[in-house]
């Protein structure tokens, strides 16, 4: 049996969902990528204490708990005697879009399994043990693969969204995300009661969205052509956050997001959307270079008393994974 399990996770980008509500057909679906930072590091070994020890930020406690209760139950009844010790030892930030609770979830999952000697799971099994993939399964099949994902929706609620296309995203692209310092984005009840106002997305927007991914994103992706990407990629962001709009307020969660945006393309950067419900809004750019000029923009204009600005890589493979066995 393995003595420690140590995971270290990716964050998920969701830039929009492709249908909501509709008539017929799937819903949800959503195109996304997963980067290097911020990123879970979870230490986990077995406890001879009798109870469970997690450490982790106030503010994790619950959730790291919620998801250990929720492993445990598919362990045999034998082993629900087993304790388990969790060390957070780096958390991705909360409510800010980078798909925080699944990632946790699957971590503490994967970990359990894992200490455990189960044969490993797929992310999709380990997601419908602890309850994520609601409605969108970018952040689990992103644990599993990493990269540029499109997932195809779901027709039930008990289903996770099949991972329709995945890709290599380029290497030397970066992502700088722009994340307000004063809102977090909207999560929980307070989302699915907004989802529930929206009604449902019209079939001419989801086909338009539909369009972008497969005409022009995913063949962009695939070719390295920036110039393609970064023009589709704002399109999509911003036909999402127009239906969106009066769920959040605006095309983007952030009152001030649209104001940054339309500094970021009168000097002709684009390449922008919001992730999930934000409020951080991310830029994909060509090089370090080109995120380099775009963070001293935005700095040189005010936004950095605003906003924490971060450069990341994407991320082309799952989550890290190492075992140490025991002597």
């Amino acid at each position: 049996m393995p003595h420690e399990v140590r995971i270290t996770t990716g964050s998920r980008l969701h830039w929009g969902l492709l249908s909501l509500a509709p008539m017929t057909g799937r819903e949800f679906g959503g195109i996304g990528l997963m980067v290097d930072a911020p990123h879970f590091v979870l230490s986990a070994k077995e406890s001879s204490a009798g109870q469970d020890h997690i450490t982790c930020s106030d503010a994790y406690y619950s959730k790291v708990e919620a998801a250990l209760i929720a492993a445990r139950k598919y362990l045999p009844d034998a082993s629900h005697s087993r304790f388990f010790t969790l060390e957070f030892q780096s958390e991705i930030p909360m409510h800010c879009g980078f798909g925080s609770g699944t990632q946790l979830s699957l971590a503490v999952a994967r970990a359990v399994s894992l200490l455990y000697g189960e044969q490993e799971p797929s992310s999709v099994e380990l997601a419908l043990r602890v309850g994520r993939g609601a409605r969108s399964a970018l952040g689990v099949h992103g644990f599993d693969w990493g990269g540029f994902l499109v997932e195809g929706g779901k027709r039930n609620s008990e289903q996770i969204s099949p991972l329709v296309a995945h890709a290599d995203f380029p290497e030397d692209w970066r992502i700088l995300l722009i994340t307000p310092k004063d809102q977090a984005g909207i999560s929980g009840t307070i989302e699915v009661e907004a989802i529930q106002r929206l009604g449902p997305m019209p079939v001419a927007i989801t086909e338009q969205l539909c369009r972008l991914v497969l005409m022009q994103l995913l063949p962009a992706v695939l070719s390295h052509d920036f110039p393609e990407f970064s023009a589709g990629l704002t399109t999509f962001g911003r036909t999402v956050g127009e239906f969106f709009k009066p769920a959040q307020g605006g095309i983007y969660a952030h009152p001030q997001m649209a104001e940054l945006e339309s500094l970021l393309i009168a000097n002709g950067i684009q390449g922008i959307a919001q992730t999930s419900w934000g409020p951080t809004l991310s830029v994909v750019c060509s090089s370090s270079a080109e995120a380099e000029y775009v963070s001293s923009l935005l700095l040189d204009n005010g936004y950095g008393e605003l906003c924490s600005l971060r450069t990341v890589n994407p991320l082309n493979r799952g989550a890290q994974i190492h075992i140490k066995e025991s002597t």
